[in-house]
């Protein structure tokens, strides 16, 4: 049996330390802290754990109900979508600024929602800010708690407080294993549009302003008897453009969600092409071993402009190291293709976990070497005896020879052509491994 854990929301303004208590509960650095306010803006989901009890934790960007920036107010929507889904909210606010008109403007919205709400005055390092407190009674959201949750000053009294309004947890069916899927790419490309509409609700923020998924972001989705984990990821910036700091944080995280997922989609603006950056970051998908479909996005835009099969043929020259992946044309804002996209996500993870039979791959060991000339050097020719698959998750090929060295990389790469042409790996890079015949004795042994 799983558990559906009961949920914490962590809600307030801009810069009153969200970022900082998610991570002191959670006891990690997985949400990225700054000085700058507004760096949280998705919704951002932690497992958190406290006596003895479980529950989801969620950071949120923050929230400021009177600002008229329209970025400013998707974030604010972002963390109201929060709150309707929380079992319990926890509000901060900094008491070493005293009360605003956005805490009151806060307090008020969250007095409506009906929600039970624990009030959290951040930033109190000492016994007269802690004796201060008192004039956050007047948000009306009951005892505000004093605490810091940058050194840790009455955390603990404050998680007793947050696990004694929890629910308890509810029973479910556990699911399959889930089915780890990254969305990664350039800044501007549609991956949270392509998320959404993935999902079929808001769950990330879109804007046509480049980077503003900042953090990946985690959501779990059963369709069918299949689950599904998404993670959605900030795009991936030149070097030259990282400043220290968030986007170094947030380059770091796209590098995680590659190495956490089965499958990658890499999503491409088919409007501008194949650029170096795209390239990178597939090099990075199959250096890493990860199953791979290329997402050539705003496909409909391509079409209108009537150079469809150009666009196309490019994509797959350019990226033609990966030409083992789909390349699937699609429209995240109308829904062009996306339909297919699951099926080909279940189809490739198979692929990358398949594991082939060690007679049918020396029955192919044998075609091999007849219609082929192995290497050789000073008349030494490379002979090869045994073939088995190691691994899979990707699939790894172990050649057994008289003499690794002779072979060369034209050569591994013809031995993975041929078994690619015998055997369906669509979507996963194959890896090929010599290895010298006084090995495969000592593994019979």
């Amino acid at each position: 049996m799983g558990s559906n854990l009961p949920m914490v929301t962590v809600v307030g303004r801009p810069n009153v330390g969200k970022s900082t208590m998610v991570n002191r509960i959670v006891a990690r650095g997985d949400a990225i802290v700054e000085k700058d306010p507004g760096v949280t803006r998705d919704r951002n989901y932690f497992t958190a754990s406290w006596r003895g009890r479980d529950f989801t934790i969620v950071d949120t960007g923050g929230m400021d109900p009177i600002a008229e920036e329209k970025l400013t107010q998707a974030i604010g929507k972002q963390a109201m979508l929060a709150v309707e889904e929380a079992d319990l909210v926890l509000m901060m606010v900094d008491a070493t600024e005293g009360i605003t008109a956005a805490d009151e403007e806060i307090a008020q919205v969250l007095r409506r929602s009906g929600k039970t709400v624990i009030l959290a005055a951040n930033k109190v390092d000492n016994q007269r800010q802690e004796d201060e407190a008192v004039e956050w009674y007047s948000l009306g959201m009951g005892d505000p708690w004093p605490v810091s949750a940058m050194h840790g000053r009455n955390i603990g009294d404050l998680l007793d407080a947050v696990v004694e309004c929890l629910p308890e947890s509810e029973q479910l069916e556990e699911a399959e294993e889930e089915t780890v899927v990254a969305i990664v790419g350039r800044p501007n490309v549609g991956k949270s549009t392509l998320f959404n509409r993935l999902l079929k609700e808001e769950r990330s923020i879109i804007s046509d302003i480049p980077g503003t998924t900042r953090d990946a972001v985690d959501t779990v989705v059963e369709i069918g008897e299949t689950a599904y984990r998404f993670i959605d990821t900030a795009g991936w910036r030149k070097r030259t453009k990282i400043r220290e700091g968030v986007e170094f944080y947030s380059q770091v995280r796209v590098w995680k969600a590659i190495d956490r997922a089965q499958v990658v989609l890499l999503v491409i603006d088919a409007s501008q092409g194949i650029t170096e950056q795209d390239q990178r970051i597939a090099a990075r998908i199959k250096d890493d071993g990860r199953a791979c479909a290329v997402i050539l996005n705003k496909w409909d835009g391509v079409k209108a402009a009537g150079n469809a099969q150009t666009a196309y043929e490019n994509a797959v020259e350019r990226l033609h190291f990966i030409s083992y992946a789909p390349f699937l044309r699609v429209s995240a804002l109308t829904g062009l293709g996306v339909s297919r996209l699951l099926p080909v996500v279940d189809r490739i993870r198979r692929k990358w976990e398949s594991r082939i039979q060690t007679s049918r791959l020396n029955e192919l060991l044998q075609s091999v070497f007849s219609q082929a000339t192995p290497p050789s050097r000073r008349g030494k020719r490379l002979q090869m005896y045994y073939l088995t698959q190691a691994r899979t998750a990707p699939p790894q090929f172990v050649f057994f020879v008289n003499r690794p060295d002779l072979a060369n990389p034209a050569f591994e790469r013809f031995l993975e052509r041929k078994i690619r042409e015998n055997f369906d790996f669509e979507g996963t890079p194959v890896r090929v491994v010599l290895r010298s015949r006084r090995a495969l004795e000592k593994r019979r042994r």
